[in-house]
């Protein structure tokens, strides 16, 4: 496909060059038309792609050079052609995240040396939700309204309502927390990590910690819960760090993963079995925007709410410890 732009002069231009192409084309399709219905003519597969290949490039000279003759003296125009090695712009690799459906995994011979934060006085926490529809289970007691399966608006019974509880529990452990409810998703999930990296940077002032929580999808033969000595029903938790391949503006990948697998293992010293390994993708996930930002999988589409929210507790407690490094026990 042959684009151009004007980079300056009267739109009117446009439509001569519109008309100059639809001419070429039309030129081309009456020569192929004459070659086919000359029943002496032995064409190949080869000879008829050679063909296209050079009625292409001459049509794209033919239209240049008929748009240029078209135009004025101090108009000026540029063709441009697709580049078929170049990168995707950051809005398409952006557009084209999600950890539910992206299968590219990262290498698992991962540098671990990335530092953690020291410990933090008064640390401050962002939880925000890329994927703000995300529900569980329906429980028959207390339905929900469902957009399309597991998915819904009401934020007392989507990911939202978990964000919320998280919050509370680690303002009870005294850590300021803004938990931002924007809906990220609106008619269109593809583009939903441009539009939350926007909620991202409208915060002045910088976090300790990003967390961007949300509800996994299952798979299967993972059981997604996790059941503690007393009987308590968790859903299971897992980090998300992405290393940015393809990404200009890289995240913090050294220093996000070595704060999951710090937060993975306070977890599971919490509470053994309620955290899954550490998922390293190829992806970015925003996580360019602060120097400890996680996305955080709590349960999946099989656990219930209630199972969710169990679990805050625990991740609450955890997140507190790692951030402030009460226990002396985290890897640092």
């Amino acid at each position: 496909m042959v684009r151009f732009r004007v980079i300056k002069g009267s739109r009117l231009l446009l439509g001569i060059a519109v008309v100059a192409l639809a001419l070429v084309l039309c030129l081309m399709a009456l020569r192929f038309a004459s070659r086919g219905s000359d029943a002496d003519a032995a064409i190949t597969k080869g000879d008829l792609v050679q063909g296209a290949q050079e009625e292409a490039e001459t049509a794209s000279a033919v239209f240049a050079s008929s748009v240029q003759a078209a135009i004025p003296q101090g108009i000026e125009i540029e063709i441009l052609k697709p580049d078929p090695g170049g990168q995707a712009s950051p809005d398409a690799l952006s557009a084209s995240e999600n950890e539910h459906t992206d299968d590219s995994v990262a290498p698992i011979d991962l540098d671990p040396s990335g530092s953690l934060p020291p410990s933090i006085a008064s640390p401050r926490v962002l939880i925000y939700h890329t994927h703000t529809h995300e529900a569980y289970e329906q429980a028959a007691n207390d339905p929900y309204v469902a957009v399309e399966a597991w998915r819904t608006t009401d934020e007392a019974h989507s990911i939202v309502r978990v964000g919320a509880e998280l919050a509370e529990r680690l303002r009870e452990l005294g850590i300021e927390v803004v938990h931002d409810a924007t809906d990220h998703e609106l008619n269109d999930l593809s583009t939903a990590y441009l539009r939350s990296e926007e909620t991202l940077k409208s915060y002045e002032e910088p976090f300790d910690l990003y967390i961007d929580l949300h509800r996994d999808a299952y798979v299967e033969g993972v059981n997604p819960v996790a059941v503690s000595a007393s009987g308590t029903e968790y859903a299971k938790l897992m980090l998300l760090i992405g290393k940015g391949d393809n990404f200009v503006e890289k995240p913090h990948f050294a220093e996000n993963y070595a704060f999951a697998r710090a937060l993975t293992e306070r977890l599971n010293g919490i509470e053994p079995g309620i955290c899954r390994d550490v998922l390293v993708k190829t992806k970015r996930y925003n996580q360019h925007i602060g120097v400890y930002a996680v996305l955080i999988e709590v349960g999946n589409n099989k656990n219930t709410l209630e199972q969710a929210l169990n679990s805050m507790p625990v991740l609450a407690a955890a997140i507190e410890s790692v951030l402030t490094d009460t226990s002396g026990g985290a890897p640092r």
